[in-house]
C-alpha cells in the first residue's frame, strides 16, 4: 500500500512545470524583426504572453496607418484571416 502513496507523489512532481526562470522568453523588448519571426504564420492572438517593445502597433494588410517613423515601435501586420504575414520597425 505505501508503494500506492510514492507512486502518486512521483506522478505528481512528474507533472510541475520547470522552473520559470529557466522557461524561454520569445520576443524582445527592443524593436528586432528577427526575434520575432517565429509569428510569421500564427494568428494574431499569438502577441499575447510574448516580450514585445512597448510600443506595438497590430495592423491589417490594408489599414490606414500613420507615416511617421518610429524605430523603436514593432509592426505587426496580418491578413483577412488574422494570419500574421510581415513584422518589421517603424
Amino acid at each position: 500500500m505505501k508503494w500506492i502513496g510514492l507512486l502518486a507523489v512521483a506522478l505528481l512532481a512528474a507533472c510541475i512545470d520547470e522552473d520559470p526562470q529557466d522557461a524561454e522568453i520569445k520576443g524582445s523588448k527592443t524593436c528586432d524583426p528577427a526575434a520575432f519571426g517565429f509569428l510569421i504564420g500564427q494568428p494574431k492572438e499569438a502577441l499575447e504572453g510574448v516580450l514585445t517593445p512597448e510600443s506595438v502597433r497590430v495592423l491589417g494588410e490594408n489599414a490606414p496607418m500613420t507615416m511617421d517613423h518610429r524605430p523603436e515601435r514593432l509592426n505587426v501586420f496580418h491578413d483577412e484571416g488574422g494570419e500574421i504575414v510581415k513584422v518589421s520597425c517603424g
